[in-house]
Formats: structure tokens, C-alpha cells, sequence
């Protein structure tokens, strides 16, 4: 959820101090290009990192409340759409504000939010849609084990 709306800013920040320093232009404005784009990656990836962990946390503590796979998606999407902000923080600073790197991070506000709620069953192991997630462990509470067939 972090690093969607942060990292292609950084990368075009990067690139942008790419130019100038190529281009023999101003070395003051490629620092400062350079600047925000470690400020908005580094930024971002521990703006996820704090994200994922009240997120992941979060919905461990409900999922010991809530039994409704559909209560367990409610409490992700509004966990998701609380802790999205300190990802448009990271991009407020790294960007000084540009009003239009915070416009789309704004517009990714909500995207993110359902992000948050689509995968908040399987975070939990109450479903296993996902198989990516759950490869080397057992069938999720409720389900049955495949059966295993007998070789001669």
C-alpha cells in the first residue's frame, strides 16, 4: 500500500537529478532532486513497513472477536483508510508539498483502502484465495483436507 504512490515519485526525482548532473546543469537542484528521491523510498518503505504492521496487527486482534469474513473485510478497509495518511505525509516531504504528486497519492487514497479490505480475509488465514500466501501450510479453519489418494 505504501510504496504505489511514493516510488514513482522518487524514481522520477532520481532521474530528474540524473539530467542536471548529466547535463552539466545546476548541481544544487540535482542534491536536492537526489534529496527527495532517498527521502521518498526510504520513506515509503518504512511507511509500509508501520502500515503493514497496525494493519496485520490490527486485524489479528479483531480477528479474535469477529467471526464474519465480511466484519474482518469492514475492519481492514477502515484499518487501510488509517494508516494511508502517513504515506501522504511521506509524500509531502519528499515533495515539498507539490500539489500534484499529493493529488494522486489522494486519489490513490481510496484504491488502497480496498486493497486493504479485499485481502484482509487471507491475511488472517480465514480464507485461502490466495495461494501465494499460504503454499506450505495446512487448509484454512473450516476447510477440508484434500484427500490423498493411495499409490500402489
Amino acid at each position: 500500500m505504501a510504496c504505489v504512490p511514493g516510488i514513482p515519485w522518487a524514481a522520477l526525482a532520481l532521474g530528474v537529478a540524473l539530467v542536471e548532473f548529466l547535463r552539466g546543469g545546476d548541481t544544487e537542484l540535482a542534491a536536492r532532486d537526489v534529496r527527495y528521491g532517498v527521502l521518498l523510498t526510504g520513506g515509503s518503505l518504512l511507511a509500509g513497513v508501520l502500515m503493514g504492521l497496525i494493519l496485520a496487527g490490527g486485524l489479528v486482534l479483531a480477528s479474535r472477536v469477529l467471526t464474519s469474513p465480511w466484519a474482518l473485510t469492514l475492519t481492514g478497509a477502515v484499518l487501510g483508510a488509517l494508516v494511508f495518511p502517513a504515506e501522504f505525509l511521506v509524500v509531502a516531504i519528499g515533495t515539498d508539498g507539490a500539489v500534484a504528486q499529493l493529488g494522486t497519492t489522494f486519489l490513490a487514497w481510496p484504491f488502497m483502502t480496498a486493497v486493504a479490505a479485499v485481502h484482509s480475509t487471507d491475511i488472517v488465514g480465514r480464507t485461502r484465495r490466495r495461494t501465494w500466501l499460504w503454499a506450505a501450510s495446512g487448509p484454512a479453519p473450516g476447510e477440508r483436507p484434500s484427500p490423498v489418494s493411495r499409490s500402489a
